[in-house]
């Protein structure tokens, strides 16, 4: 087979599970980059949401962990997981995936960039797999970066989901042992200022005034009872 490098990562591309299977049969490694440096055939199924190729490469010994993303800026989970690419994500899991991402580095978890869009399926699928519900991170950002966007640069789940002003997120970690503090008071009170300020539609799906209004509540109850 002439170039399996390039046919393993168009077939991976495409969603073409058969020729995967073809190429991998004939020896090729399953973590194979075009021309050495380009995208692996995994990040490449997950990234166009082919399930069947990701659990084929899997199968074959693909690092569920290893970079993706055209600068190596993101991994398989951490982008599967926020986009309700559920099937994906359990293969990679399945497949020893770290639920809480990358160690030592400043990128939001899967988890936060999961609680962030308010996806409660995959929110309790990732801490059923072992993501931690208090799991923080200190984003590093261009100066005034943050206040531009209106968060924190320390981000948990819970300030995640409190920002978008999403309830029944908020309500799950809390029930799964997520920990309230000040800093996700005010990622809330954030994220409501965010929301009245927004002419436009955005692309980020927000809770409710009342859902807002609701989870203030209940973050100021448990700050009490802390």
């Amino acid at each position: 087979m002439n170039d399996p490098p390039r046919v393993l990562s168009q077939a991976a591309a495409s969603g073409d599970d058969q020729q995967v299977a073809a190429v991998l049969s004939s020896g090729a490694p399953p973590d194979l980059r075009e021309n050495g440096s380009g995208r692996t055939a995994l990040d490449l199924a997950v990234w166009n949401n082919h399930p069947n190729v990701v659990r084929i490469l899997l199968a074959a010994g693909a690092d569920p962990d290893a970079e993706m993303g055209e600068y190596g800026e993101t991994t398989a989970l951490r982008h599967s997981a926020p986009r309700r690419m559920r099937e994906v994500a359990q293969l990679l899991l399945d497949a020893g995936a770290n639920p809480n991402g990358r160690k030592n580095t400043n990128q939001s978890t899967p988890l936060i960039l999961t609680a962030a869009q308010g996806e409660v399926e995959m929110v309790e699928l990732l801490l059923d797999r072992g993501a931690s519900p208090d799991l923080a991170v200190e984003l590093q950002l261009v100066e005034g970066g943050a206040e531009k966007l209106g968060f924190s640069t320390r981000v948990s789940p819970l300030s995640s989901a409190a920002w978008g002003g999403h309830l029944e997120t908020v309500r799950l970690l809390l029930a799964r042992g997520a920990r309230p503090d000040n800093q996700v008071l005010q990622s809330l009170k954030n994220g409501m200022a965010r929301a009245e300020k927004e002419t436009a539609p955005s692309t980020h799906h927000r809770g409710t005034r009342h859902d807002f209004a609701l989870i203030r509540e209940i973050i100021e109850e448990s700050l009490k009872l802390s």
